[in-house]
């Protein structure tokens, strides 16, 4: 099973599909909800999902298409360790970053960079719970009064589904205040970081929300 699984990861494209059980609490998204998480999601960088294991000097580049991806440690040589590499990316992180963390992040969540990395889901969740948690900041900074007039597919609303049940999970749902008023003060900042990460968890162990192989 598992490495058919991964057979799907590495030559497939992905698309975020819920799995939900009879006794699933899910609450469909609004169409503001979507254009909320879209606006984090695109406001976020992925910076320390490729500084795992200790390796805090490595730099991420984009291309401008948003497809191809390459990381460069302290030294300015080419990061090939299984682990912090760049990868192409389906989907364009700051154009479609719903569709993205289908398509690219949560297969790299459950699976890893490469087959011979060795990190955790937990540890790559950590990373990129405080990736999200920069983007958060950059999100409100740039605030975006269209909010609400954002075209967004059934897929990309599935994604959103997700991260609405991760911030209910990890009880920081005053996120989307932060995102929507860039006035709203955070009265303990500190224990956001921790919800988004026991949030993630939470909602990864649930395996109602997996990549598939799409058609």
């Amino acid at each position: 099973m598992f490495s058919q699984m991964m057979k799907c990861y590495y030559l497939s494209i992905f698309l975020l599909v819920p799995v939900l059980s009879a006794k699933a609490d899910t609450e469909k998204p609004t169409k503001k909800e979507v254009a909320l998480i879209h606006h984090w999601l695109a406001n976020t960088s992925e910076n320390r999902i490729h500084q795992l294991r200790g390796a805090r000097d490595n730099k991420v580049f984009l291309h401008k298409d948003g497809h191809i991806e390459v990381v460069y440690n302290g030294e300015g040589n080419l990061v090939k360790d299984g682990i912090n590499d760049g990868s192409y990316n389906y989907a364009h992180p700051i154009k479609e970053p719903l569709k993205h963390f289908n398509q690219d992040i949560l297969p790299w969540i459950l699976w890893g960079n490469s087959r011979k990395d060795p990190t955790t889901v937990k540890e790559r969740l950590e990373a990129y719970s405080q990736d999200l948690s920069a983007g958060l900041s950059r999100a409100q900074v740039n605030h975006n009064k269209k909010f609400k007039r954002i075209r967004i597919k059934d897929s990309e609303r599935m994604a959103a589904e997700f991260f609405l049940r991760v911030l209910k999970e990890g009880e920081v749902e005053s996120i989307l205040q932060i995102i929507e008023d860039p006035d709203f003060k955070v009265k303990k900042p500190h224990l956001i970081g921790k919800g988004l990460t026991k949030g993630l968890i939470s909602v990864i162990k649930t395996n109602q929300f997996i990549p598939t192989e799409r058609n």
